[in-house]
């Protein structure tokens, strides 16, 4: 077999001089990269959150986009029994099996990220009453910050998988629901990012 000239082996192993990744990454939801994700009556803006990206892009942060846990159970309409909550229809067995599926196929990607020398900055979730994406976290543990009860069905899965393969990534809701709770994650954001 005849290789081309331009074939290296060696070369995954060794940084090129014109490479310029910054080997830092942090994991968005869906909504946050594209509004059109949410449900009907619930995006803050136009088409994304343009200062998380912003924010992302002076400090050279890669985005790892977590595929919305909603859509991926209930279809992009949440379509579900009458009466029955996104948050309830997301909280059985066969939702909680989606959220886990999702959480293995994203805890594998990060896995292969950190193989390949990335740093995985945070897992930025959604607004307190979203019901597949809050963060809520409980600062008060003794084994450092946990995520709390009624965080989101998809984040507790995700948060547990993680857990489970003894991986420590901060988690943050990001709260667009309101201009000063977004105001003070963006602060978060940008300190953790310097």
């Amino acid at each position: 077999m005849k290789f081309p000239s331009s074939f290296n082996p060696f070369r995954r192993f060794f940084k090129s001089p014109s490479d310029q990744r910054s080997h830092r990454i942090v994991l968005v939801i869906e909504c946050i990269i594209n509004q059109n994700a949410r449900d009907f009556g619930a995006a803050t803006y136009p088409s994304m959150n343009k200062n998380i990206l912003r924010l992302c892009m002076q400090y050279n942060v890669g985005i790892l986009q977590i595929p919305c846990p909603e859509i991926a159970f209930l279809g992009f309409l949440r379509e579900r029994k009458n009466g029955q909550s996104i948050r309830n229809a997301l909280d059985t067995e066969s939702g909680r099996n989606c959220c886990r599926k999702l959480s293995v196929e994203i805890a594998d990607k990060i896995q292969v990220y950190r193989k390949n020398n990335n740093d995985i900055l945070a897992v930025l979730g959604g607004n307190p009453e979203s019901p597949g994406c809050s963060v809520n976290m409980d600062q008060s543990s003794g084994n450092g910050c946990e995520i709390k009860e009624n965080s989101g069905v998809f984040m507790k899965e995700f948060y547990k998988e993680l857990c489970k393969r003894k991986i420590k990534i901060p988690f943050k809701g990001m709260r667009d629901c309101r201009s000063d709770w977004i105001n003070q994650d963006l602060e978060w954001l940008e300190t953790l990012f310097k």
